[in-house]
Formats: C-alpha cells, structure tokens, sequence
C-alpha cells in the first residue's frame, strides 16, 4: 500500500493543476489594465490575491455630503505614462476604516469602477489610496479576481 502512495506523489507532484479544465484565463503577477471610467487609461497594475479589494491610485482625496445626504468624493488621477491628470468626481459606494501601525485610524472612500485585462471586463470596487510610493497605480484584489482567472506568480503580462 505504501508504494502505491509514492507512486501516486511521484506521478503528481504537489501543486500540479490542469489548468485548462477550468476554462479560467491565467494573470501574471503584473497585468497591463484599462480604466473604463478614467478615460479608458491603461495602467500597470499588480495582481494581489492577498489584497481583499481593488486599490486605485488617487491623489487630492476629498470626501464631501451632499445636500441630499449622498457621500460623494473628488479626487485626481495622474496617469504615470502619459503625465495627464484627470479630474474625478463619483458616489461612494461605502468607506472603510483603515487602522495602521502609526497614528489612529483613516477612513478611505470606496467607488465602484470598471476595469478589463485581457478579455476580461468587470466592475468592481476599488479603495482610492495615494499609491505614489508603489510602481503600479492599480492593485487588483480578490474582488476582481474572484471566479475570473489563475494567477501564475512566475510571469508577467500574460494577458
């Protein structure tokens, strides 16, 4: 019985999947992506399945109530490649309090976007968070990549 079982390890190594039956596509750990509601921008963006939601790089963040009650935010996107700054303005789809190891708590506006890489077009929500210190301007999170693809963390811009 024991030699069935390494027989069985040797022909299967760990971690081994076929990944077609799936029918997901395969993201690398660096994806090229297209902001639909930025002016169809195309950005860097980094694949985190450890991040729980979509991160956008925003600056000038400015939360306002309207006089209907409605939370709305206004904030800048700077596209790295082109230097173009685009003006925004969208509801907040909910904020979240973001405790850190230094100082207390931050409350971060949540919007809802839509973003495609490769064939794949979903729109979800996305944190608005100065990500000025982090190569990519987009990280995409476990909300996007949900029921979407794999992700091989060896390669770069499969899709």
């Amino acid at each position: 019985m024991r030699s069935f079982f390494l027989l069985l390890a040797i022909s299967f190594p760990a971690g081994a999947c076929d990944c077609s039956r799936s029918r997901l596509p395969v993201f690398g750990a660096y994806e090229v992506a297209t902001l639909h509601s930025v002016k169809q921008l195309k950005v860097e963006t980094l694949v985190d399945s450890g991040a729980t939601t979509t991160a956008l790089d925003a600056r000038n963040i400015r939360m306002h109530v309207n006089r209907l009650g409605q939370r709305w935010v206004y904030f800048d996107f700077v596209h790295r490649p082109s230097g173009k700054t685009v003006a925004m303005h969208q509801p907040v789809s909910r904020v979240v309090r973001i405790i850190t190891h230094s100082g207390p708590p931050k409350a971060r506006a949540v919007v809802r976007g839509t973003i495609s890489v490769g064939r794949i077009e979903r729109t979800v929500e996305m944190s608005l968070i100065n990500r000025s210190n982090f190569p990519q301007q987009l990280l995409l999170g476990r909300n996007f990549l949900k029921n979407t693809a794999l992700i091989d963390s060896g390669s770069r811009f499969l899709q």
